[in-house]
């Protein structure tokens, strides 16, 4: 293509609009016009050419057109998808597509080698040169490129097809230098540095001591090392190593792509990678805006989007909250009123629907710092007052993480970063933001992948490079036209971004092969689960749903607490407690009129301003948990007591495969739904965990939904006879119990058993006859349908003396009570209930006739 004339006219026929044919190609240009809010339309004169958006946001159209300018013909196609129905589409499923969302006025082109017989189907065999945006400048002709900054003019083709060069760019800006990488730099770790690059290897390198042989290394402030190598050929050359080759895998960069060495107007040094003479950045920014509009579909600003009110008024709530609670402590300068005014801080509930407790610092260093001894609290107040009148200075930060060290127990790294954030934040949120360990470094290893958290706390000149990349990503999002207020703003669009992010093979393959410091303001995070305690009444279903959702929540205290009694018992029942009134546990009863609009969400009529009745859309518990797990790092549970007895399928609906592990929001085979009544797109986050309790004797598991007990995994609470280990009145209670179940099993089966928790208050035998009496008897009634023929087999009252029995017969002399027309049987038994039996130890021992000692 590059030796073809390319015509002097811009903006005239046919640059403007139009197909121009080169060779075995074809540029296409076409100019965006927005149609109101719903939709984008490409305009194209003279021939049938179009293309409808189907999403406003992505710009990305699943319809396949045909272009029909001349011979032969062409096609262009946004996207690969299945053609929808329309005359002049062709069945072809990929030709090229956009990776850039145009903007509106902008003159998009694609270049694409010509069909070679569409109506035959070969169509499949286009291949996709340039992707070109002639209001940017390209700086490369490659198969595949985006957008890059330049002075944003039109310019014509002809810069499409020259070919970037290896070469130092000196801007206005930061001073650059661009390495182009070849495979033997990949397989041995090392980056030849043109030799004309003298202020490369003077300024950052320093010249090597060519007598002694050794070499000069220089330090990023990032940590990263780069030595300059004379064993690389020709005088005045030099090799890059050390840190950078590791960087490699991290980076994603292959032969043929560029590593910028970029040192800031600071005087400070970064490490970035062009792919391609791609911008990392720029790449990193394209990801995380797909990934944030993938949760807010037509965000159009950050002062006028009220969903984002969920994710920012709390924060800016707390920073309220810190003018009221901990300034004062400031001015004060009493250090152990700052601590006391730090706790309170930590611990207010912000938010406008169901307020809760900050989750920047982890409820864990909150409990932590907040059983500091009197010493220990002195040092924190002292650290937090040098820290904020320091104004996050290398030296403050550097006293504030020692400070912390030496607590006891110490503040680890990451609960250093986290609170020291949230501070300085707090204090100045035009400069500073909130550090979750975790989500902001995946976030910003996005826009800068060498980007790192050191072992240790945070320091001023990580601080520094955060603030960097903060600030080019508050320009880039100005120059979209979502201008953020501050940096609360800036870090509520990374944290939406990373934590709704549908899953992404190359990240977790990144995390898997670098050491990644353990983020320790987080608890471990279990993998999603879905469980059933199932069972027969009164085997401690409910009971041990507490320890299951502690295991989860809490499986520290639940450890300690091990083997320590009943005492024991109401340390975790309080914590339960707790964690049910933050929120983070959530309790529901399925039922027979219990449905998808009660769990998820549906329509609900309210009366309207004007008294009039009005319908809106309103959440259910299961959609109201998933978005507060959602936004926390934390792990949530959802109990779902007697779950067998709903309907299944149409409580769940279409959620029933994303509740599948695997199936999660951030997993490897993560999918989402759009909701039928509110139209948003939802995935189930991985901390959210089901926990579900299911009665036998209620419906059995072979009766369950097939595809409920696919995606759940069963644990039996059979009855456990053993925990019955005393005598009332030389009867084994215990014994008892396994004589019950042994004939209810042979005459019903074991879904119809009676629990352990029906005799776990008969300690004498007045308990043991309130046991009978009132739950025992009227169970057995339940489960035999009053056939007390069978009811006095499982007894064994045949087996008693009339005295002893529970239940008895008396004859109906029926002849009395009816007339002889009535025909009935002269005589018939009356069965009923001998109250005297349940007050004779005798008619407990009674039941265990016949059993071995």
């Amino acid at each position: 293509m590059g030796g073809l004339p390319v015509p002097t006219e811009i903006y005239g026929t046919p640059w403007a609009d139009g197909i121009l044919e080169l060779g075995n190609a074809v540029l296409l240009f076409v100019t965006l016009e927005k149609e109101g809010e719903a939709s984008y339309l490409d305009v194209f004169d003279g021939t049938d050419f179009y293309w409808e958006s189907q999403n406003r946001n992505s710009q990305n159209s699943p319809i396949i057109r045909r272009i029909s300018g001349g011979s032969p013909t062409y096609l262009f196609a946004r996207m690969r998808a299945k053609v929808r129905g329309a005359s002049n589409a062709v069945p072809f499923v990929y030709c090229g597509r956009l990776d850039f969302v145009a903007m509106d006025g902008e003159h998009p082109v694609t270049c694409l080698f010509a069909a070679v017989d569409i109506e035959s189907g070969h169509g499949d065999s286009l291949t996709e040169i340039l992707q070109w945006r002639p209001s940017l400048s390209p700086s490369e002709f490659s198969a595949r490129q985006v957008r890059l900054k330049s002075d944003g003019k039109i310019l014509p083709p002809a810069a499409a097809c020259s070919f970037a060069t290896a070469t130092p760019t000196v801007a206005t800006g930061p001073l650059t230098y661009e390495v182009v990488l070849t495979d033997g730099a990949i397989r041995n770790g090392y980056i030849s540095v043109d030799p004309n690059w003298s202020g490369f290897d003077a300024a950052m390198l320093g010249r090597p001591d060519v007598a002694s042989g050794r070499e000069a290394t220089f330090t990023f402030s990032d940590g990263y090392q780069i030595t300059s190598d004379l064993r690389a050929s020709g005088p005045g050359s030099a090799r890059i190593r050390a840190r950078v080759a590791p960087a490699f895998r991290r980076l994603g960069v292959a032969a043929g792509d560029s590593l910028l060495i970029i040192q800031e107007t600071n005087g400070q040094y970064r490490i970035e990678a062009r792919k391609g003479s791609r911008d990392t950045f720029e790449l990193g920014y394209v990801r995380l805006r797909e990934r944030f509009l993938a949760r807010f579909p037509g965000f159009t600003g950050f002062s006028n989007d009220q969903r984002l009110l969920r994710e920012t008024s709390y924060k800016r709530q707390l920073v309220e909250q810190y003018g009221a609670i901990l300034r004062p402590a400031l001015v004060s300068k009493q250090p152990d009123e700052v601590w006391s005014a730090l706790i309170k801080l930590l611990r207010v509930r912000v938010g406008a629907e169901n307020p809760q407790p900050q989750n920047v610092v982890g409820w864990r260093i909150v409990a932590q710092l907040a059983e500091l001894s009197e010493d220990d609290r002195v040092s924190l107040g002292d650290a937090v007052l040098s820290l904020l009148a320091g104004q996050g200075g290398v030296a403050a930060l550097e006293a504030f993480n020692e400070s912390s060290s030496n607590l006891s127990p110490p503040l680890q790294a990451a609960g250093q970063r986290s609170l020291s954030s949230l501070l300085l934040t707090l204090e100045d949120s035009e400069r500073y933001f909130f550090i979750k360990t975790g989500q902001m470094r995946r976030a910003l290893g996005l826009l800068d992948p060498t980007f790192d958290f050191r072992k240790g706390g945070m320091t001023g000149e990580e601080w520094e490079r955060i603030r960097v990349l903060s600030r080019r990503l508050a320009d880039r999002l100005s120059e979209d036209g979502w201008p953020p207020a501050d940096m609360i703003d800036v870090q509520s669009f990374l944290w939406v971004a990373i934590a709704y992010e549908q899953g992404d093979g190359a990240e977790a393959e990144e995390q898997e092969d670098e050491a990644v410091e353990q983020d320790d303001d987080m608890p471990v995070m279990h993998a999603p689960s879905n469980t059933i305690l199932y069972g027969p009444p009164g085997t401690g279903k409910t009971y041990g749903v507490v320890d299951k959702a502690l295991e989860i929540l809490d499986p520290e205290l639940l450890a300690a607490t091990k083997g320590q009694g009943a005492g024991a018992r109401a340390t975790l029942k309080q914590r339960f407690d707790a964690l049910h009134e933050e929120g983070r546990i959530r309790f529901v009863t399925f039922h027979q009129s219990f449905a998808y609009e009660d769990f998820v969400e549906g329509l609900k009529a309210r009366a309207g301003t004007s008294g009039a009745l009005e319908y809106g859309v309103e959440n259910g518990v299961f959609l109201e948990l998933c978005i507060d797990a959602q936004h926390s790092d934390l792990p949530y549970v959802l109990i779902i007591d007697e779950i067998n007895r709903g309907n299944i399928a149409r409580i769940f609906g279409e959620l029933i495969t994303l509740i599948e592990p695997s199936k999660r929001q951030g997993m490897g085979e993560a999918l989402s739904v759009r909701l039928p009544y509110s139209k948003q797109d939802f995935a189930v986050p991985a901390n959210l965990h089901l926990l579900g309790t299911m009665n036998t004797a209620d419906r059995s598991l072979a009766a369950m939904d097939v595809a409920l007990r696919r995606r759940f995994r069963f644990i039996e609470m059979p009855p456990q006879p053993e925990l019955l280990d005393w005598d009332v009145d030389g009867i084994r209670v215990g014994e008892l119990l396994r004589t019950l179940n042994t004939r209810i099993e042979v005459l019903l089966g074991r879904d119809h058993l009676i629990g352990h928790a029906y005799l776990m208050g008969a300690k004498d035998l007045p308990g043991l006859a309130e046991a009978f009496r009132l739950r025992i008897l009227p169970l057995l009634q339940e489960y035999f349908f009053e056939d007390w023929r069978r009811i006095a087999w499982v007894l064994n009252d045949d087996a008693k003396p009339q005295g002893e029995r529970f239940l008895r017969q008396r004859e109906l002399q029926l002849n009395r009570l009816f007339v002889p027309e009535a025909q009935l049987a002269p005589d018939t038994a009356n069965w009923y209930i001998h109250e005297a039996a349940f007050e004779q130890a005798a008619s407990y021992r009674g039941i265990l006739v016949g059993q071995a000692d």
